[in-house]
């Protein structure tokens, strides 16, 4: 069985791992995911709102190179 559990607060992440590896002799496997991917996701999101309301004429476009360095 596998479980995938996303923590908003890293001390409580912390915490539970903690616990999770006093189980591996017992055949628990700990495997840890970085969020990476989701801030990768939201921060895209985030330029596609912003083109929108550029289309819209609600927000003035910037350079093309900062919103690049966002992604």
């Amino acid at each position: 069985m596998q479980i995938a559990v996303n923590f908003e607060n890293e001390t409580i992440a912390k915490k539970v791992l903690w616990i999770l590896e006093h189980f591996k002799n017992d055949g628990v496997e700990v495997v840890r995911l970085d969020n990476t991917d989701d801030e990768i996701i939201n921060n895209f999101k985030i330029g596609l709102k912003e083109i929108e309301l550029i289309n819209q004429g609600k927000l003035t476009s910037r350079p093309v190179q900062d919103f690049l360095n966002e992604l």
